[in-house]
């Protein structure tokens, strides 16, 4: 795409999605970007079925992205609440780009945050918790999704270039999992609990959804350490701690790149000295 802001480019392919699967826009319902403006997405009715349709864009119908919602329907269980796919379509325009529409069943709870960190404590119960831990037992179960990487182990090895206390350690990853890839705050839900966002998902190392919710709580310690609490027997490990690291260079690397990630890097550095000594 030539624009700017590609998000407006996706104002005619969403409704082009939304007459192809029968779905209305709601009365006063806005579209809203996301994904760096590379999908559009917006609340619909379909016969009387509440939805949300998100058109997404991209220059080919492949790759980890463009195959993971799809993926995920089909190969992760019921154990893992979230919302149900009620229907999918592609195609392609004069200008070589393909598109893709999926429709969701409305999210039955509510957004915990507007973005990926926390700007105050999490409103969730002892049940989340416990439902979330439970969630992320059965994901990390779930047979590894073959050619799904949610980062390399050639990318592990070059952190030290944002942690550089690392250097010199031995950073092979002994163990990988099926993970989300991208459990931060804005893809979670609350009352009741519902895990968003799948695109992504994919092997990654053991520890590292639990690393990426603790990491974008750092600005609310009381969630953080909650988080600390849950995920103990994940976190405190040698497995654990590498995938706190890996978040922590992630983070790092992005902080030159947005304010978002500029206002944490000060905590998640503080978090990989910490690692250091535990």
């Amino acid at each position: 795409m030539t624009s700017s802001n590609p998000s407006s480019d996706l104002t005619g392919p969403w409704h082009r999605g939304a007459r192809e699967l029968a779905a209305t826009l709601d009365p006063g319902g806005r579209l809203r970007a996301g994904m760096g403006g590379r999908t559009l997405g917006g609340p619909v009715t379909v016969k009387d079925v509440q939805g949300w349709l998100r058109v997404m864009a991209a220059p080919r119908a492949v790759g980890k992205i463009w195959e993971g919602a799809n993926l995920a329907d089909v190969l992760l269980t019921e154990e893992i609440p979230r919302p149900a796919l009620l229907g999918e379509l592609t195609w392609n325009d004069e200008n070589g780009l393909v598109f893709q529409a999926h429709l969701w069943e409305r999210l039955q709870g509510r957004e915990l945050s507007p973005t990926p960190n926390l700007t105050a404590p999490a409103p969730v119960t002892d049940r989340w918790w416990d439902d979330l831990r439970i969630a992320l037992d059965h994901l990390h179960r779930t047979p590894d999704p073959a050619g799904r990487q949610v980062m390399t182990q050639d990318y592990i090895d070059r952190i030290p270039r944002f942690i550089p206390a690392l250097r010199g350690r031995d950073l092979t990853v002994e163990r990988w999992e099926t993970s989300h890839g991208d459990l931060h705050w804005a893809n979670l839900i609350t009352a009741p609990l519902q895990i968003i966002d799948w695109e992504g998902w994919g092997s990654a190392p053991a520890g590292y959804d639990a690393a990426v919710l603790h990491t974008y709580a750092l600005t609310e310690p009381a969630t953080a350490a909650r988080v600390r609490e849950v995920f103990a027997d994940v976190l405190d490990t040698p497995s654990g701690r590498l995938a706190q690291w890996v978040i922590c260079a992630e983070i790092i690397q992005a902080a030159d790149r947005d304010s978002l990630h500029a206002r944490l890097k000060p905590h998640v550095e503080l978090l990989a000295e910490e690692l250091l000594v535990s």
